[in-house]
């Protein structure tokens, strides 16, 4: 199962801001199975491809950003594995501020089981694709209305939790001002398992079919140097049988605290479900999603959630702190109540116009409430590359890694390190990406 790739229509050659490179190395592992004792080294070859597009003309936009590593074990500790993470999205103007159609992709890997290491056998490919119009209409000066449907297909390699979903979303709202609106939004959601075949030893279904409909109102501000979301509603669930209700609430704040600085910071509550968290994982301060948490079940939970990420770019130096934290409570599974938290940091410098370093750092916490299980895992690491010519590196990277768990399952510690040599081309066009894309319509011009 591969990742749709939505810049196929897109011209390469003239886009307006594409980042991306190569490279192929080898590597050395100490702990190549990640376990506590009777560790097997192993040497590795490697061969990376990242990517990051933001194309925006008149009648299409498209964001693709990938990040894809195949691992190929010498000795044999493990088969080929090709492991990264694809999120893509991609707008096409039917009908010129009017009738959109919309593309997302979202491909990467989970665990399988979540009390055992992240090794090649304890890992699965994950892909969500979803496709469908948005329509706009104007409401006289200052008032509109967005409608929205989509269909999403979820398929997982191991999991029995392939399912469809159909979504439709209307929004009704007016424009406080150019930069700003304010609207009432609703939306539903039916969703429909492959596999919901009774379990004869439990008496239980595998999956259970479930709809999800959503009423909040919703803020919105772009101002130059401040942006913020903020929704107010309530989230009802009806499945296997029974509804339950639970607030939905959001808010997310980015500012631009000078030329050098951003902060972001997000909370909320939700009812969500497995599939549409993976579609919307986001990355933190050492860039990249990595292996997602397990899918322990196909059933609604309810998410408490906050995140706080800071960025310092200099002509020589590049700072960036995150902190992230996630509660997911089960309407009656409590033996799968999750609590994880994770913070990261990361500091590039330029030491020469040839040389630069990094380092990086990170720490993830991952505790089952009702199960005698937590772990923490700590990662700390560097890089030193050499720059030669217009696209030319050479990287020297190692990373040490190590878990720490109580209760069930083993901790370990794991040092790697990886010589490549690789090309990245300079980026040429401006980095600075627009604003993100919405439902409404362009606002009127300014009185």
């Amino acid at each position: 199962m591969a990742p749709m790739l939505m810049v196929a229509a897109v011209s390469v050659t003239r886009a307006e801001n594409l980042n991306y490179g190569v490279d192929v190395g080898v590597g050395e592992t100490d702990n190549v199975t990640l376990v506590p004792t009777h560790k097997i080294s192993q040497t590795l070859t490697v061969a990376d491809l990242d990517f990051d597009l933001d194309e925006q003309r008149r009648l299409f936009d498209v964001t693709a950003k990938g990040d894809f590593t195949d691992l190929y074990f010498i000795q044999g500790a493990y088969s080929n594995e090709l492991i990264g993470r694809f999120d893509g999205l991609a707008h096409v103007s039917l009908i010129p501020e009017k009738i959109t159609w919309v593309l997302q992709d979202d491909f990467g890997q989970a665990q399988v089981d979540p009390f055992a290491a992240v090794t090649p056998t304890n890992r699965e490919n994950i892909n969500y694709i979803s496709t469908g119009p948005d329509g706009t209409l104007r409401l006289g000066g200052t008032g509109f209305m967005n409608l929205s449907a989509r269909y999403a297909r979820t398929q997982y390699e191991t999991s029995p939790y392939d399912n469809n979903r159909y979504m439709e979303t209307i929004a009704l709202g007016r424009y406080l001002s150019a930069r700003s609106s304010v609207s009432i939004d609703g939306t539903t959601e039916h969703v429909l398992f492959s596999d919901t075949a009774t379990n004869p030893l439990t008496n239980t279904a595998t999956n259970t079919d479930f709809n999800r409909t959503s009423v909040y109102g919703h803020y919105e501000l772009q101002a130059a140097r401040t942006e913020i979301t903020a929704n107010l509603g309530i989230t009802r669930v009806n499945e296997k049988g029974e509804t339950f209700n639970g607030p939905s609430s959001k808010i997310k704040l980015s500012r631009v605290l000078s030329a050098a600085a951003k902060l972001t910071f997000s909370a909320g509550r939700d009812i969500t479900d497995a599939s549409a968290g993976f579609s919307s994982l986001q990355p933190g301060a050492i860039g990249g999603v990595g292996t997602a948490p397990a899918t322990v079940s196909s059933t609604n939970y309810t998410v408490t959630y906050t995140s706080l990420d800071w960025q310092y770019t200099r002509n020589r130096t590049t700072l960036a702190l995150s902190g992230q934290w996630e509660k997911d409570a089960y309407e009656g599974q409590p033996l799968s109540d999750l609590s994880r938290g994770t913070a990261q940091f990361r500091v590039d410098r330029q030491l020469t116009p040839a040389w630069s370093v990094q380092v990086h750092g990170s720490v993830n916490r991952n505790d089952y409430a009702n199960v005698d299980y937590s772990e923490t895992d700590v990662l700390i690491g560097g890089s030193l590359v050499f720059r030669e010519g217009h696209a030319t590196e050479i990287r020297l990277r190692c990373d040490h890694t190590s878990r720490a768990v109580a209760g069930i399952g083993n901790g370990y510690t794991e040092n790697r390190i990886f010589v490549t040599v690789g090309y990245r081309p300079k980026v040429q066009a401006s980095t600075v990406r627009g604003p993100e894309r919405t439902l409404n319509p362009p606002p009127p011009p300014e009185t």
